[in-house]
């Protein structure tokens, strides 16, 4: 039961057959109720003419054979019966077609019909109609007459039995005839899904790239996230893979250095190697962690963490007299770590604040579907003709101050990792500001 379509059949299969099983007893009620009713009326039809071709001879009830209603009375056990009962409830007349006396029954309410179903021994099951009158005679004496008809059931329970088992056939040939067009109408549903998986695995044999775009519409949200995460993984597998490359290429000028040492120079040289070696090892272990995506981490209120490290920035440049303004909701937030959230504003801040800013606004706002963060500030800028550059390992803007030119390269990365970008640019009026663009995340309420 592992399989969508199985599940959805089954489902399907066992919500017709409850569904035609009980249309299928619902006709079989409703056509059987009707063909009781019809019978009800031909057989009043029958009382209505043994009523008008009754008469009294010498105080006794006279009918013609000739005169009967129905030709079937006139045949001895044809199927078709007829008699009439006075006050006493006594047979007083009976057809021709019957022998002896119909199941017995009390006397009825004048004028009332009385319909139902009987069974005799000899007759089997009967319809009998009762239809009770008073009858004014020659004598002018009144008197009450029952009048008694009655129907075999046997070729209305034949015929309701071949009517019924041609209806179950009709409705499970339909339900049958359904059932394949709603298999058919599932796989043809489900095949997107199919070809997916086909695909899927193209990829992991290395036939396939990534899903292609042209999938419907309720899918794409799915290949465009296992799209992501495939590019992902591929670039994390390769961002390692070039870190391992980068790590050896960069220790060789270490190793070559420490090969080659003198036994005077070991006190001094070799702990300048050893740690030149731990900050290329560190250096590499971060930039293999950052430029890769994180696609499925969950959101973070944006204020908290960049009011920290303001607070921790004011403290260390107070006699700089560096002010920090804010234009973010409480309700902003960003799919980050906060990790990295801490170290891309810890670098950009501080960058302001060692370049000479002492007033410095951070704005958020999202729009078309991104988070815009922006960092102004009104300290030296950029120089423009490194601006495009700044962003690469290892370029300065400024060779006075320490460093080695990664802050803004690890931001950028950092950033990249999480599908946004880093803009730097220089404002009108004097000073930075940096502008990072990342995909929205949806806004916390309640806090």
């Amino acid at each position: 039961m592992n399989s969508i379509s199985v599940r959805l059949l089954l489902a399907a299969a066992l919500v017709m057959a409850i569904f035609i099983g009980l249309t299928t007893l619902a006709i079989q009620h409703t056509v059987e109720e009707r063909a009781e009713q019809a019978r009800f009326e031909r057989m009043q039809g029958q009382v209505y003419g043994l009523l008008g071709v009754t008469g009294f001879s010498s105080g006794e009830i006279d009918i013609s054979s000739i005169d009967l209603p129905n030709a079937l009375l006139r045949q001895p056990m044809s199927g078709a019966y007829a008699e009439i009962r006075d006050t006493e409830v006594q047979q007083v007349w009976r057809s021709p077609s019957l022998t002896s006396e119909l199941p017995p029954s009390s006397e009825g309410e004048i004028g009332q019909w009385k319909f139902s179903t009987e069974h005799d021994a000899r007759m089997g099951k009967l319809f009998l109609l009762r239809f009770a009158v008073e009858w004014l005679l020659p004598s002018g004496e009144v008197k009450v007459y029952q009048f008694v008809v009655a129907d075999s059931r046997r070729d209305f329970d034949y015929q309701s039995k071949a009517f019924n088992r041609k209806l179950w056939l009709a409705m499970t040939g339909m339900g049958a005839l359904l059932l394949t067009s709603i298999a058919l109408v599932l796989a043809w549903g489900l095949s997107p899904l199919r070809r997916i998986s086909r695909q899927l695995n193209d990829i992991e044999n290395g036939q396939r790239e990534q899903l292609p775009a042209d999938v419907p519409r309720e899918l794409t949200p799915l290949a465009s996230r296992m799209n992501a995460l495939i590019a992902s993984e591929r670039g994390r597998r390769q961002k390692y893979r070039h870190t391992l490359d980068d790590l050896a290429h960069s220790l060789k000028t270490p190793l070559s250095v420490l090969r080659n040492i003198k036994a005077g120079d070991t006190n001094r040289e070799l702990p300048r190697q050893a740690d030149r070696m731990q900050q290329i090892i560190d250096y590499h272990i971060k930039r293999a962690d950052a430029g890769t995506q994180r696609l499925l981490t969950p959101p973070i209120t944006l204020i908290t963490p960049v009011q920290r490290i303001a607070r921790s920035l004011e403290k260390v440049f107070h006699q700089q007299g560096v002010h920090f303004t804010y234009h973010i909701n409480d309700s902003q937030t960003v799919r980050m770590e906060e990790g990295d959230l801490m170290e891309i504003m810890g670098n950009l801040l501080e960058n302001s604040c060692k370049y000479g800013a002492d007033k410095i606004s951070i704005d958020c706002e999202v729009r078309e579907n991104h988070t815009h963060i922006t960092i102004k500030d009104n300290g030296q800028g950029f120089p423009e003709q490194q601006l495009h550059r700044l962003t690469k390992r290892g370029v300065r803007a400024d060779t006075h101050q320490e460093g080695q030119g990664l802050g803004l390269a690890i931001c950028r990365e950092l950033i990249e990792g999480y599908g946004g970008q880093l803009q730097l640019e220089n404002r009108a009026t004097g000073g930075a500001q940096i502008v990072i663009s990342l995909p929205a995340s949806p806004p916390i309420v309640g806090v």
